[in-house]
């Protein structure tokens, strides 16, 4: 980084204004007072007072008890700081003498001479990785500044909330020219800023009653793929309860249970470019989580072992490309222990790549699971939440592994949240319940779980079924997916043990499950 005294404090400050100047930041106040803050305490040598608890309480005015290890507002930030900076000197500030610059994995800013001759790289994002959303500013239809206040509140919270996923990308801030747009034609103007969706959101008072309407809009064919309706009675209560609001929205969106994704997963390839092979592996993957097959399988494999090398500082495709090979443990695909090994790279690489990389903890807390590590597993769970806990898909899975972990009433209740969030979930949580009742002996609920299963190329769906039945007593139509399994699976009687205990934790549990099949006929181990 180059002193602040190499290049003059004044020429820094003009910067600053400049930059603050730039239409990005003059409509986002926080985002400013974030510059200003760590722009400030670094020309006047604090650079060492520049932490996280001293940005969100300084600058984005989060009150004295806040924890940064409990929330990521500041690193959340941090990214779409970078973002804006990135937008004003690709653009307005392409030719200023001096580039403010924060690097990542830190919030101290540089001060750099900007040499026209021998130009400095600035990081660009150029190619389209990741889906685009843009959440156009929510409207009031009463001329009340509470209730435009309320608006605008809102539609920023969600913007920020949407930042979190790592596999979309959000437009939250907009120029004059893009608002006279937006309010002429928002498909239009959604065209002009290379948006694939639409949030748009509206708050109005019908009789006494107060009423927000959140849509979620595609921006190709102008279709409504999603529109919720809330009810506060009063301001005041909206704003007690904007985190539900928000949480409700973001959970129904993002992740690949969300709206996007399974919209996507619907019109692809239409949606993807040729050449944008990351974007190809996550919708790949997408593509596996929400509906298992072998194909499905081997090309999210194929996908993000490309991905991986076409564009290898991507951490999210790395942190995928771990958990997919983690699955041919799971799935009784590959029961080569070189796999954990072969995950344990690729999250490495993640996290090497982006410390803060919310895929690559939950593929990460799934390693140690594979691992019987208990501690760990829950260490890399609990970080993974925190990173963003309304991806209703993440923390299904992660309530997931700490119920085979043996957190059994903390992995329930997140798995219970998750669910609740978003009614659409990856298919093999019916795993998690399942062992959950199996822990508690509720043998009904067993089976009301595994007949939710109806994936017949995954040994899960006859296992589960044949041993619920095999524990109440209906032997008969327990025989019948005995049968199925062994079809699917001709080694699942040598096999089945080292399958339950690569990641279930309890001894005790897997061997009931291996006598309940059994006693219906499944022959001893050879």
């Amino acid at each position: 980084m180059e002193s602040p005294k190499k290049i003059p404090s004044d020429k820094i400050y003009n910067e600053l204004e400049n930059v603050l100047r730039f239409y990005s930041f003059k409509n986002s106040t926080l985002l400013s007072n974030f510059l200003r803050y760590i722009v400030t305490e670094t020309i006047d040598e604090r650079q060492k007072h520049i932490k996280e608890y001293s940005i969100a309480v300084n600058a984005l005015s989060r009150p004295s008890h806040f924890n940064p290890h409990d929330d990521a507002m500041v690193r959340i930030h941090a990214g779409r700081l970078r973002k804006l900076l990135n937008e004003y000197y690709s653009s307005e500030g392409k030719d200023n003498s001096v580039i403010i610059h924060v690097p990542k994995g830190g919030y101290i800013p540089e001060f750099i001479h900007n040499d026209k001759k021998k130009h400095v790289e600035v990081p660009i994002s150029i190619n389209k990785t990741n889906p685009v959303i843009t959440v156009f500013p929510f409207k009031s239809f009463v001329e009340r500044p509470d209730l435009q206040a309320f608006a605008k509140i809102l539609s920023d919270e969600i913007s920020a909330e949407l930042s979190r996923f790592q596999d979309i990308s959000v437009i939250g801030h907009f120029s004059s020219d893009v608002i006279s747009k937006i309010n002429e034609n928002v498909l239009e103007a959604a065209s002009v800023l290379g948006a694939d969706f639409i949030i748009t959101g509206h708050v109005q008072v019908i009789g006494s009653k107060l009423q927000l309407r959140v849509n979620l809009v595609d921006s190709s064919s102008g279709k409504y793929l999603l529109t919720q309706l809330f009810t506060p009675a009063t301001v005041d209560d909206g704003i007690k309860i904007q985190n539900e609001i928000v949480k409700d929205i973001v959970s129904a969106i993002g992740g690949y249970y969300g709206s996007i994704f399974k919209e996507i997963a619907k019109t692809a390839p239409s949606k993807i470019s040729n050449n944008a092979a990351i974007l190809k592996a996550i919708c790949s993957y997408h593509e596996y989580q929400c509906s298992f097959s072998i194909e499905n399988y081997a090309n999210a494999l194929s996908s993000l072992t490309d991905a991986v090398e076409l564009a290898p500082n991507h951490a999210l495709t790395w942190a995928m490309l771990g958990e997919i090979h983690l699955a041919s443990l799971g799935l009784g695909i590959d029961n080569s222990k070189k796999n954990i090994e072969k995950s344990s790279h690729c999250v490495s690489k993640a996290l090497n790549i982006d410390p803060h990389c919310q895929q690559a903890w939950y593929a990460q807390a799934l390693i140690h699971c594979f691992r019987k590590d208990q501690d760990n597993c829950l260490y890399a769970a609990e970080q993974c939440i925190k990173m963003n806990p309304n991806s209703s898909g993440i923390a299904s899975g992660i309530g997931c592994m700490l119920i085979f972990a043996g957190y059994f009433e903390k992995g329930f209740n997140l798995l219970e949240n998750a669910s609740r969030l978003n009614l659409s979930h990856p298919w093999w949580i019916n795993i998690g319940y399942w062992y959950y009742y199996m822990h508690k002996k509720e043998y009904q609920k067993m089976l009301y779980w595994a007949e939710k299963m109806d994936f017949n190329e995954t040994i899960w769906d006859p296992l589960l079924k044949a041993v619920s039945l095999s524990l109440l007593n209906e032997e008969a139509a327990a025989k019948i997916h005995l049968n199925n399994l062994v079809e699917l699976q001709p080694l699942i009687a040598t096999e089945i043990k080292e399958i339950l205990s690569s990641f279930m934790f309890s001894d005790e549990i897997v061997f009931r499950i291996v006598n309940s099949l059994k006693r219906i006929g499944l022959k001893d181990e050879v």
